[in-house]
């Protein structure tokens, strides 16, 4: 066997893509979010959001609160992902610490194929079909999209 069939037999499999990218049905920095038995979200424009959250399948440690939050649903159901900002970082970057996959037009992190923008900076590029190398945190805007990568 070559050394590059080795390699290759060392590499851990990728998992297949998602069939599709999710449905984004909020996307929003909330002033305030209140957790009981209904998820309330107070919104950046002053409106609200009451979520029941049975039935939503949670991504990411930041649960129902982060300083951005989605709410969207995929093939594989409904789901809440939070972000977080990070110091030393801009205010508009919310980033996502998870193993990420490039999907050509998208990221692949936590099962969920994630738009890139159309200024989508990487800080290393990889090939699609590919991960990122560990450590890389994916930095999302206002509206769930992937603007850019940050190396470890």
């Amino acid at each position: 066997m070559g050394a590059a069939a080795s390699l290759a037999a060392c590499a851990p499999a990728l998992p297949p893509p998602p069939d599709a990218p999710p449905v984004i049905e909020l996307a929003d920095v909330p002033v305030e979010v209140r957790i009981g038995q209904v998820i309330t979200y107070v919104l950046s424009d002053g409106g609200t959001v009451e979520v029941e959250p049975e039935g939503y399948r949670v991504l990411g440690p930041a649960g129902w609160s982060g300083h951005l939050v989605i709410l969207g649903w995929d093939t594989d159901g409904q789901f809440v992902a939070s972000f977080m900002r990070q110091h030393g970082l801009p205010d508009s970057c919310f980033i996502e610490n998870d193993v990420g996959i490039d999907r050509g037009a998208f990221i692949e992190t936590r099962g969920v194929l994630w738009s890139k923008s159309d200024a989508f900076v990487p800080a290393e590029a990889v090939a699609p079909d590919t991960a990122y190398p560990p450590g890389t945190r994916f930095c999302f805007d206002r509206t769930g999209v992937v603007t850019s990568t940050v190396s470890p």
